[in-house]
């Protein structure tokens, strides 16, 4: 999904023009303590003018017809994100970064729907472009490289968002661990996606991601890939399959909590692992930096 070029100007209109025609604008997902919840957002719409992206410029959140619950998901994690601050960040927040924003699907609520201050960046010069054309200047994203550098200084950001961008790292894990470590304040926030086990259960029922995955197969071949496979734990701690034969973007991550747990806080505090709590599916890793 990674472009290095724009799409045409094809876009959508405001997610209130998208749900004025429907009779029910409900979302469900998951909290933070795993009960699901039921958001009604048709209130919401009008605060948020804002175009939507085509599929094609949303790394595969949704297809066009349920473009309305492509941004409710951005919604349902925003409310994820500040019950983490309230539970687990003793000060008052002021800025958010996304790392691996993609066109703004969290960010646009992290503008409309919070006083938090919202930053980003991504590598793909099309998303940034298109969320620079068409979001408020409020919200500030850059490109950034796939080097583990990032231009900001130490202890900047209250809290450093990343939503299944983990979940395709693979070599420099633990290096971008420490460059979002690294811009964190002290007592501040990473809220991380992860495939883990609560993920891997629920592939069963989810014949369409069975049959993307089904690709490392005939790319790399080192695990196969069934449904019967999906019915039993996690075969290692870790599986990395190759997705595509890209230099970078190209890794399926999986990661058991027991890996997160000996890998992920030499330097940084676990506070929660929250499973299925981003669009009900990839559960949300939370870390502290002391």
């Amino acid at each position: 999904m990674k472009r290095d070029k724009p799409t045409s100007d094809q876009i959508l209109p405001p997610v209130a023009d998208l749900v004025a025609e429907k009779p029910h604008s409900i979302f469900k997902f998951v909290d933070l303590q795993g009960c699901e919840r039921t958001l009604d957002y048709s209130d919401l719409v009008e605060a948020d003018p804002f175009p939507i992206p085509m599929p094609v410029d949303r790394e595969g959140y949704s297809p066009i017809e349920h473009s309305d619950r492509y941004w409710a998901t951005g919604h349902g994690d925003l409310l994820n994100v500040k019950e983490a601050l309230n539970l687990y960040y003793d000060d008052a927040a002021e800025q958010l970064f996304d790392f691996g924003c993609s066109t703004g699907r969290f960010l646009r609520h992290v503008h409309c729907f919070s006083e938090l201050e919202p930053h980003g960046c991504d590598f793909a010069p099309a998303n940034v472009e298109w969320a620079n054309r068409y979001l408020p200047e409020e919200i500030k994203i850059i490109v950034n490289t796939a080097q583990p550098v990032l231009p900001y200084e130490d202890e900047t950001f209250c809290i450093v968002t990343a939503f299944s961008v983990f979940t395709h790292i693979d070599q420099n894990e633990s290096e971008w661990l420490d460059e979002l470590r690294r811009i964190t304040k002290p007592g501040g926030l990473l809220y991380l996606t992860v495939q883990n086990q609560a993920a891997w259960k629920k592939v069963v029922n989810r014949p369409g991601m069975l049959d993307h995955m089904k690709r490392a197969n005939k790319i790399e071949g080192n695990l196969e890939i069934t449904k019967s496979l999906f019915e039993g734990p996690m075969p290692q701690e870790k599986i990395s399959l190759k997705m595509s034969q890209a230099d970078i973007y190209n890794r399926n991550v999986w990661v058991t909590n027991d890996y997160v747990k000996a890998n992920w806080t030499k330097s940084l505090q676990l506070m929660a692992i929250a499973n299925n709590a981003h669009n009900s599916f990839q559960s949300v890793v939370i870390l502290r930096r002391n």
